[in-house]
């Protein structure tokens, strides 16, 4: 089981020779789709982070299979309050569920004192298209009331795309 998640941001060729140096670590170097000059370096090892400015995880819930194929989507929940435990409740829920769509799936929180409220759903797809179809399911649209962006709501989605 996995416990820890690290990820960084760099330029292709500065993460390529992190990842050539540590080649008993489990990276998977991704292509952010929305911004196409961002580049990040995912850290599936389970060990302590190696990078100098990492954001570091704690996994709260899983069900990957152990390659993390495909397609990533990141999506990062900021909320106050009630609705903390109502999110919580969400993502636990689609952690647990049996989607044939995804490869998988972290339920994670950030972890870093000041952003002990931020937490992150990063699924694993064959490829676009399974994504935006789970995109239309009940599931999905169980997060919707916490993805608008407003003072009590802070909401972050990103796909990316493997470059090796």
């Amino acid at each position: 089981m996995l416990t820890k998640l690290s990820l960084t941001f760099g330029s292709q060729m500065v993460l390529k020779q992190i990842i050539n140096k540590h080649p008993d670590r489990q990276f998977k170097l991704m292509q952010a789709s929305t911004h196409s000059n961002k580049v990040a370096l995912f850290d599936f090892s389970n060990k302590d982070s190696i990078f100098n400015s990492p954001v570091n995880f704690r996994v709260l819930g899983e069900s990957l299979n152990s390659n993390v194929n495909g397609i990533l989507y990141y999506q990062s929940f900021q909320v106050n309050g009630d609705r903390q435990q109502l999110l919580y409740n969400s993502l636990q829920k689609i952690t647990e569920s049996d989607n044939k769509l995804m490869n998988g799936k972290y339920f994670l929180e950030v972890d870093n004192r000041d952003q002990s409220t931020t937490y992150v759903l990063l699924t694993s797809w064959n490829d676009f298209d399974d994504l935006m179809a789970w995109k239309k399911t009940d599931e999905f649209m169980s997060l919707i009331g916490f993805t608008d962006q407003e003072s009590s709501n802070y909401y972050y989605d990103e796909t990316y795309r493997p470059l090796r």
